[in-house]
């Protein structure tokens, strides 16, 4: 029973094995996958190839070295450019300013010269004459009376020291401006006499003049 068993068994695996065809061999060259081999990878040699690759590192170090020296350049002439536009700049405010102070310095001269012309034109235009005034205070001074001191304006106001012989004297040189017309007032204001330590020499009466005459003496 255990033979029949074999047998039978037997049979049925060489059907299974004829009904699995051996690929021809043209199947077998047309497929590559057939030939794959399952290797091992620490039985694979690997080869690095340095000068090839020390060639296109080169490269690349050269390639970066021009992009780095083209930035370089393009941000020194940027550099030369943005200086001198800016020394441009500084020329022509140096230049505005030289101008400027020019024209401060002219316009003051300007003011000066105009000051001037008014005070000169005011002169001219009023005519004025001090040897009016300076004659008309000698034809009307006494020959015995001396001036010692002197100060007023163009208003027509005055004031003179003066000494005299004697108070008489005094009296007499203020009657003197008060007849003349251009005399408005006259006033003595103080008046002193000074007795001579030395006989040969006579005394004197110091005294001082407020004296008011009309501008006009000073117009021509």
């Amino acid at each position: 029973m255990a033979s029949l068993i074999h047998k039978k068994e037997s049979k049925e695996e060489n059907k299974t094995k004829s009904k699995v065809k051996t690929p021809p061999r043209s199947r077998v060259l047309q497929n590559p996958k057939i030939l794959e081999v399952n290797l091992v990878r620490d039985q694979v040699k690997v080869s690095f190839d340095w000068l090839h690759n020390l060639w296109i590192l080169a490269l690349a170090l050269l390639v970066a070295l021009i992009f780095v020296w083209e930035i370089y350049a393009g941000l020194g002439w940027w550099q030369n450019q943005e200086e001198a536009k800016i020394k441009l700049t500084d020329e022509k405010i140096a230049a505005i300013n030289s101008q400027v102070a020019s024209l401060k310095q002219n316009n003051q001269d300007a003011l000066d010269y105009k000051a001037k012309s008014a005070a000169f034109s005011a002169l001219l235009g009023n005519h004025i004459y001090w040897t009016n005034f300076l004659n008309w205070l000698e034809k009307n001074t006494l020959s015995s009376v001396k001036y010692t001191g002197f100060s007023g304006d163009l208003s027509g106001q005055y004031t003179l020291s003066a000494v005299a012989p004697n108070y008489a004297d005094v009296s007499w040189q203020v009657k003197s401006f008060l007849n003349d017309p251009l005399t408005k007032s006259v006033s003595v204001t103080s008046v002193s006499l000074a007795k001579s330590k030395d006989s040969s020499r006579p005394n004197q009466a110091n005294f001082s003049i407020k004296l008011q005459i009309n501008p006009s003496l000073f117009i021509k």
